[in-house]
This record gives C-alpha cells, structure tokens and sequence, in this order.
C-alpha cells in the first residue's frame, strides 16, 4: 500500500485519535470450527484515497469499551499449532506470529492514533491470534476498526473478529474481511447486538491469502469496541 496521505485523510484520523488516551490452541484451524450461531451482518466501507474515514462519535455521545491496542500485552498469543509469547523483545524470534503497537506518525497518521501491526506466522504454522480478556458485549455494542497494509509491504491477508464463548466454545469464522496491497482501506463498524448479554473473549485473528506470509504486515487502526 502507497504510503497515507493528504489533508483530508488527517483530518479523518485525528477525529479517530481523539476519543483514545495514549486458552488453548485451538485444536483445528479456527476458521474450520462451526459458528456457534449467525453471526451480525458486518458493515465495511473501501475508503479511496480522496475520501475521509468515517469520524468516530466524540466521548460525550459514548465510551471506547474495549481498546485493542492498549490492552495487547494482556491478550493471549496464538497460531494454528503453538502459543506464543506475549509482547516480545523486538529482536526476539518472530517466526510463529508477532504483533506490536506502532508509532503511527510512521503511516503519517496524528499522534495518538492507536495502531496495531500484525504479521501471521511464517513458520508453517500460518496465521496469528490474539486473545484478549473476558468481555462482557451489551446491546449497541460495536466494533470499529481502519484495515489495511503497512506502508510498503505488498499484504493479501483475512482479517476477521472471533471469539471463545463461556464455554470456551470457539466461535469459528464470526466477521472478516479479505485485503490486498493497493485496496482501498476497510473502514468496519460492525453492531455486536447479536452478542448482547454474553461473556467472550475476543480474537483478533490474521490469516494470510498467499504463499509470502512474510510480506503481510497489516495495520489495524484504532480498533476498538465502542459502546453508545
């Protein structure tokens, strides 16, 4: 992906910055497991490179219930055939999967834009999951996030939203949305009612779509479950 830019484009993700302050392996692959139940019909919009992303609601109107980006460390790390460990060393081994909250000045973004970087294995094992803590979704719960590829690297990756039921059931494949280097970025904004009163562990999951894993470094900004 050609690097972000423009006026217009800053603008939009300063309006994102502003409402942030700075179990098991699954014993097959998890896209293969049977949903629990239908999953919430996902909303996403491509977002050409002349258009603003979708503003955030401003904090008065609601609350950032759940900040993936901040709570990385507390999440757990996975593939589809190891655990992993959480928040390495930067020059530890990065070979079974590897997540790291960035600067995101660096994808000239404004200061205080969370932003997730995410690479799959590229061990064979394919794939990465990050299981974050329990969470409790209410109704009007949504889930919003910016996808797209880190700046210079040529991405084909799944990007999807799971979860580990009570029962610590895995839901399978819930919501996710397939990217390529020179796509227009993915704006999400998902309403999770359909989750409404239950406990989950949330599983942001990357998986890639080609034979160069190692060229998939993906950026999830902002993302975050809002709550009105």
């Amino acid at each position: 992906m050609k690097k972000i830019h423009g006026f217009i484009f800053i603008l939009a993700a300063i309006s994102l910055a502003c409402n942030f302050s700075a179990g098991s392996v699954p014993s097959e692959t998890p896209s293969t497991i049977p949903a629990t139940q239908a999953p919430p019909v996902a909303t996403e919009t491509l977002i050409p490179a002349t258009q603003t992303l979708a503003p955030t609601p401003s904090a008065s109107l609601g609350t950032i219930a759940l900040d993936f980006v901040a709570l990385l460390c507390n999440s757990e790390w996975m593939n589809s055939g190891q655990h992993l460990q959480v928040c390495p060393v930067v020059n530890g081994d990065q070979s079974g999967g590897y997540a790291v909250a960035i600067d995101p000045i660096s994808e000239n973004l404004p200061a205080n834009t969370p932003v997730l970087l995410t690479r799959p294995a590229t061990n064979g094992y394919a794939a990465l999951f990050l299981r974050y803590p329990s969470f409790t979704v209410l109704e009007g719960d949504r889930f919003r996030a910016t996808l797209g590829c880190q700046t210079g690297a040529a991405c084909d990756v799944e990007f999807a939203l799971e979860y580990y039921d009570a029962n610590n059931k895995y839901s399978g494949s819930f919501l996710s949305w397939k990217y390529k280097e020179g796509n227009a970025l993915i704006n999400v904004d998902v309403d999770l009612s359909a989750l409404a009163n239950q406990k989950v562990d949330f599983v942001l999951t990357l998986r890639p779509q080609n034979d160069t894993p190692q060229q998939d470094s993906s950026l999830w900004i902002a993302p975050h479950i809002y709550r009105p």
